[in-house]
């Protein structure tokens, strides 16, 4: 089976990451410019069919929009694991760092906290096969093709991928609006999985329970919350500045 990617960020960050490929499609209505050039040089050096297609055959073939005049067909994603992401970690010598992401909802919300995901590092992010936005070329696009570099990991059951992060040693940590911390007050070091729920409802209460420590971001205007890619992406990178500020120690 094959799916595809659109965008031309993604589509680039996909050849360099070599993805299996197998035909470039470029709309008829794309403006030759640097940027087309070096997909469609980078597609031949890669040995792929590079096709001029309708613009309305793009549309029809893409299923959404924003794929700016440009189609990769690709062979079907290989998913990760837990062990997988672990391994990650060790080589990289440093502890592990993941994301948890409970029944988002919005492709371009899963997409965004991707891309933030893998600018900060992590060693994967692991998210529900049922009940939640697929990765999708919408999501795909929304990463700007940071999905074609993180560890993704699908998993069947919520509860039994906390229980394997518990036996792992890694703490979890869920963002909760209404917790009592302040995420700048936490300690945010050492093996963590983040843990992002849904736009409207947020982390589970089961899920809650489970965790080892809810943070809230302090809001210091009239509006109660961010959306979950913001706050996602805020708590991701203090995460990250509390794990350098101990390595320096």
């Amino acid at each position: 089976m094959t799916e595809w990617i659109g965008g031309r960020r993604p589509v680039a960050e996909a050849l360099a990451a070599g993805r299996p490929a197998h035909r470039l499609l470029v709309s008829s209505n794309a403006k030759p410019n640097p940027e087309l050039n070096a997909l469609i040089a980078g597609a031949r050096e890669a040995g792929l069919s590079v096709q001029t297609v309708s613009s309305e055959q793009l549309a029809r073939t893409a299923g959404f929009d924003g794929h700016q005049g440009v189609l990769l067909e690709v062979s079907e994603r290989r998913w990760s694991d837990l062990t997988e992401m672990l391994a990650r970690a060790a080589a990289r010598q440093h502890e592990p760092f993941l994301l948890l992401l409970e029944h988002l909802q919005d492709p371009v919300n899963l997409g965004a906290l991707l891309r933030s995901a893998e600018a900060a590092g992590l060693d994967g992010a692991l998210f529900p096969e049922r009940g939640a936005a697929p990765l999708s070329p919408a999501a795909v696009k929304a990463s700007a093709g940071a999905s074609e570099h993180l560890l993704l990991a699908r998993v069947g059951s919520l509860g039994e991928t906390i229980h394997e992060l518990k036996l792992a040693g890694i703490r979890l940590v869920a963002a909760d609006q209404e917790a009592e911390q302040s995420a700048w007050d936490a300690d945010l070091t050492g093996p963590i999985a983040l843990v992002v729920g849904s736009e409207g409802s947020g982390v589970s209460g089961a899920t809650k329970r489970r965790s080892d420590l809810l943070v809230r971001l302090p809001m210091a205007g009239r509006v109660a919350s961010l959306n979950a890619a913001t706050a996602g992406a805020l708590l991701l990178f203090e995460i990250v500045r509390q794990r350098s500020l101990e390595g320096a120690r």
